[in-house]
């Protein structure tokens, strides 16, 4: 089978190919197709991916930048693409954050730009993968995913899953804190893309979650609660995606960011450049020893500085759960080897083999509702653990949503099929309207105005909007 990554140039192109040459072989993908508009960066990541996959595998890398080649008769895609580059999300995040509100890449205002200038183009690529694909199932990875993955599904493309590493990354940070496999724990997330919580999760079958949080151990130090007043965690009785700090501590995350030196997006441009001019200065072509080196440190140097901003400069430090005082027998045996999913890779390739294998797994990915989320209509998109087989993926029932969680998912689900109306639309006032719905903006004066920043800051996407 073929497997084609849409946004190849990307700097975590080289991850994903390591999590694939793992996979490959036993969910039978033999060749991946790396495609990107920009040649300097394809050829510069393309080539690091074939370093770093050179001993454990004999998957074959492709390197190209035309799109219909790339899908020519492939099995699946993933799409990863940043329409505007680090410079568009540079704007979006200024953009908002200059009229009083926050403006980051997926959440909020600075989403709603991202989303109207990505959604026409992914369109125009799925149209091209139904033509030239083997009716190519299509992993969107292309932020904001849950938004994109509406506006395809609402045009007819049901061919199409959208992805994120940071729901499965709710499990995974739950296995390595507890220092079991992710594989036998079973985590129930519910909600939309970016604004989801974890209401259950089993271990070998037993529910273990209203127990560790009766535990202060866990409610002081597990990893994701850093993030939140722990009065808040205890008030939840769930574990909360990290993008709701944005909503649960609005004016914190507003205030921190407005008073850095540099936005999230500054940030990762500025890394991006330094490592782009190194990587010049190396040759990866005649040292991609060296050349990956330098990548690992520049991706270390990311990593590190995630959320920082937000958070007002602090780093969030992993202290490891004491297992003894949270008292849970399942806990007693801890195993040493904890599996891992491996980011936004592993949740497609995990998807594969229990599409190819007839393997039942569960993930939590973007899919139409049908049902789940009995307040919500059924060709909503929502992001939900799923039980996934040869026949696809059915998410998880969820009942007794407390109501504060349904009138934020409601507003949120408004704002997204508004802002997809408006993408059909080319509409400036469907455009205010949705960005009014939206909670981080809540107002029609101030969302007319970001409507009209917006067009002049993307005036070569939005030029036709009246």
């Amino acid at each position: 089978m073929k497997l084609a990554l849409i946004g190849g140039g990307g700097v975590r192109t080289i991850f994903f190919c390591q999590s694939l040459a793992k996979y490959a072989e036993k969910v039978g993908i033999d060749e991946i197709r790396l495609m990107d508009k920009d040649a300097e960066k394809l050829h510069t990541f393309g080539l690091l991916a074939k370093y770093a996959v050179r001993e454990t595998s004999n998957l074959k890398v492709v390197l190209t930048e035309s799109f219909e080649e790339a899908v020519t008769d492939v099995d699946y895609v993933v799409t990863a693409i940043r329409e505007g580059g680090d410079e568009g999300r540079i704007k979006d995040e200024r953009t908002a954050l200059n009229r009083g509100v926050i403006g980051q890449e997926t959440t909020g205002a600075g989403g709603f730009s991202y989303a109207i200038r990505t959604i026409p183009v992914m369109k125009e690529y799925m149209g091209i993968i139904q033509k030239k694909s083997k009716n190519a199932l299509v992993f969107n990875f292309t932020n904001p995913a849950g938004l994109v993955t509406q506006a395809l599904y609402e045009a007819g493309y049901h061919n199409t899953i959208g992805i994120c590493d940071n729901a499965t990354g709710t499990k995974i940070e739950l296995a390595e804190a507890l220092k079991v496999n992710a594989r036998d724990l079973l985590v129930r997330v519910y909600g939309l893309n970016h604004l989801t919580w974890a209401d259950c999760v089993k271990l070998h079958g037993v529910e273990i979650l209203p127990e560790l949080m009766k535990k202060e151990d866990f409610i002081q130090h597990y990893h994701d609660f850093l993030y939140y007043d722990r009065d808040l965690i205890r008030h939840l009785k769930a574990l909360p995606n990290g993008y709701l700090y944005y909503y649960y501590h609005r004016e914190r995350a507003f205030e921190n960011i407005v008073n850095a030196k540099m936005t999230r997006g500054e940030t990762i441009l500025k890394l991006n450049r330094e490592m782009m001019e190194r990587m010049r200065e190396i040759n990866v072509e005649k040292n991609p020893a060296r050349a990956f080196e330098v990548y690992q440190q520049v991706m270390q140097a990311r990593n590190d500085a995630y959320m920082s901003v937000e958070l007002g400069g602090q780093k969030v430090v992993k202290i490891p759960l004491d297992l003894e005082k949270l008292g849970i027998p399942q806990l007693a045996q801890p195993r040493e080897h904890i599996e891992v999913l491996e980011g936004y890779a592993g949740v497609a390739l995990n998807y594969i083999e229990a599409r190819e294998k007839n393997r039942m797994t569960d993930l939590a990915i973007n899919v139409p509702n049908k049902g789940a989320i009995d307040f919500l209509l059924d060709d909503d998109i929502i992001e939900a653990t799923c039980m996934i087989d040869k026949n696809g993926a059915v998410p998880l029932k969820i009942h007794n949503i407390p109501e504060e969680n349904q009138l934020l998912i409601r507003q949120v689900k408004l704002y997204e099929r508004r802002t997809v109306e408006a993408v059909k639309e080319k509409s400036m006032e469907l455009g205010t309207l949705a960005l009014m719905s939206h909670p981080l903006v809540g107002s029609y004066s101030l969302a007319r105005q970001l409507m009209e920043d917006y067009r002049k800051a993307h005036g070569e996407y939005l030029g036709d909007w009246k």
